[in-house]
């Protein structure tokens, strides 16, 4: 990880859920000391188990739903969808494996 060190450091993440993630590779990445490190991601979900933890850039706060579409899946279907929706209960029941 020495190719961190003295770099401006940007983290790309899809979506946020409850931080703990992210948190820990930020901690890991920290010890190889980057010149900046900062954090966006594309979705921030509002859930109730989340640490606190707010990227430094968000593009959409969600609520607390399971969302497909846009690369984001459920159970590997719906990934190509050109757009992100919430996942019914119908929808997780037909497509659960």
């Amino acid at each position: 990880m020495e190719e961190v060190r003295s770099k401006h450091v940007l983290i790309v993440e899809d979506i946020v859920d409850t931080g703990r993630s992210i948190q820990s590779l930020i901690q890991t990445l920290s010890q190889y000391n980057p010149a900046t490190l900062k954090t966006f991601s594309l979705l921030v979900k509002r859930a109730p188990l989340s640490c606190g933890y707010r990227p430094d850039y968000v593009g959409f706060e969600i609520p607390n739903e399971f969302v497909v579409g846009y690369c984001l899946d459920y159970n590997d279907t719906f990934r190509d969808l050109d757009h992100i929706c919430v996942i019914s209960e119908t929808g997780k029941q037909k497509y659960k494996q």
